[in-house]
Order: structure tokens, then C-alpha cells, then sequence
């Protein structure tokens, strides 16, 4: 089966995105698929023709769209409201279009903003601990699964340890959306997803980056393989749901 998979945002000259394909290259292999990708970014309104949407990780988001611009100097310096714009509007197409959607890093932040919730801007002044790059290398911690979770079920861990590279976080969640995941050593938000998923399509955004970790673990290498299983699924009901209204 083919499918096409939409990447919300790959900016020009920097390899570290090329890392996203290649997770899901391995994951396309393992399930017998072929994918074509599609850099949403550069046009949204071809949200509609995909199967899939993976929103990527980068810089903040603007504190003006989660109404905490008096904390803008926490904030990085490199914020792009071009961006930020760009994936929002992706964002609102992929939800009408009920497209199967996993969230990395920022992408997670984005989707709880989108969904109405608001961020940490940094975790560390806060209170938390250090969830940045050490020597620009990832950090890395332990994380809790919550109970009962679909990410409990993706990974078949109640705990497990992931990398981490990232200064803020999911702070009020998003409405329709439940922690699924958090730090175990300062309890920040690592992943959420649907708190009620009855009806909706595939929904998973992790804190961490899986597309750089090893393939192999539960907490990598999975993920990827339940999204385009995901995707595949929701590809072949939309297909089947086509041809039984185009018969009535």
C-alpha cells in the first residue's frame, strides 16, 4: 500500500530533519509500505490529499498564541511566527480532514496550542529539571507511562528512559487531550494524546525524539510503527467508506 505521509515543517540545509524519513522509511519497510512524503509547509492546503500528518520539532512557538508574552524573554530567540502560522493552518486542515497525526518535540507544543492549552516556556525556571542538549549531545531520563494509555499500549512499558532535548513543555492541556506521559523525576508532560478517542483518528504527540533514538527501542522504533500502521488503516476504512456511498 501506498502512503503519503505530510511533513509539517523541513527547513532548508539542516540534515538533523532528514532523521523523520528515515525513521519512517524503517517503519514503511517493516510493514511492507511505500511512502511518499510531502512537505506540508510549503503548501497546506495539500493536507487534504495526505494519509498522515508528522509535525517536526524546532524552535518555540510564539508565548502571544498561549498568552504568556510577558514570558517571551524565557522564550528562545529564534521563534518563527512564519512557522508557526504555517503549521497551525496545517494543523486545522489535518483535523478536518481527520487525518492520523504523531507529534515530535515542538510539534507536541504546537498540537496542545493549537487544542487551546499553554506551555512552559522554561522548565528550569519553574522549577523543573534540565531537559536541554548537555554539550550538545541529547539528555537523557526516565519517563512514566500512564496507565491504561494508548502509549502504554504502543510501547508495553510502564517505564522506560528517552532522549531528551527541549526547555519547555505542555503546561494546561489542551481540551480533548490527556497526559499520557510524564518525567519521572519533575513530573513534565513527555506525551499526550486523545483523552476520549471514541470516533477519532490516530492521535500521539511525544515530548522526546524517537527519530533519534535507536530503532529498536519501545520507546523509537514503535511509534513509527503504529503510525503508518495507523495511517494504513484509516487509508483503507476512508476507501472502503468511498466505494459503499458511492454504491447507496
Amino acid at each position: 500500500m501506498k502512503l503519503t505521509i505530510g511533513i509539517s515543517f523541513v527547513p532548508e540545509g539542516k540534515a538533523v530533519y532528514g532523521n523523520y524519513r528515515n525513521a519512517i522509511q524503517k517503519a514503511a519497510a517493516a510493514g511492507g509500505y511505500e511512502v511518499e512524503f510531502v512537505d506540508a509547509w510549503r503548501d497546506p492546503s495539500c493536507v487534504a490529499m495526505l494519509d498522515g500528518i508528522l509535525f517536526t520539532g524546532g524552535a518555540d512557538i510564539d508565548p502571544l498564541r498561549y498568552g504568556k508574552d510577558s514570558e517571551r524573554n524565557l522564550c528562545g530567540d529564534d521563534i518563527d511566527v512564519k512557522r508557526d502560522s504555517a503549521e497551525f493552518a496545517i494543523a486545522k486542515a489535518a483535523e478536518e480532514n481527520g487525518l492520523p497525526t504523531l507529534g515530535i518535540c515542538r510539534g507536541t507544543q504546537l498540537l496542545n496550542v493549537y487544542h487551546g492549552g499553554t506551555l512552559v516556556t522554561d522548565i528550569a525556571s519553574f522549577g523543573g529539571r534540565n531537559h536541554k542538549k548537555i554539550d550538545g549531545e541529547d539528555n537523557h531520563h526516565q519517563v512514566n507511562i500512564a496507565a491504561g494509555s494508548h502509549l502504554r499500549k504502543v510501547v508495553g512499558e510502564s517505564a522506560g528512559e528517552i532522549n531528551s532535548a527541549h526547555h519547555q513543555a505542555v503546561d494546561t492541556l489542551g481540551e480533548g487531550l490527556v497526559a499520557s506521559a510524564r518525567a519521572a523525576e519533575d513530573a513534565t508532560i513527555e506525551a499526550v494524546e486523545w483523552a476520549d478517542p471514541t470516533g477519532k483518528p490516530f492521535f500521539l504527540a511525544v515530548q522526546w525524539h524517537p527519530e533519534r533514538m535507536d530503532y529498536e527501542s519501545k520507546f523509537a522504533g514503535r511509534l513509527f510503527d503504529t503510525f503508518l500502521w495507523e495511517v494504513a488503516a484509516h487509508k483503507t476504512l476512508k476507501h472502503r467508506m468511498g466505494k459503499k456511498a458511492e454504491a447507496a
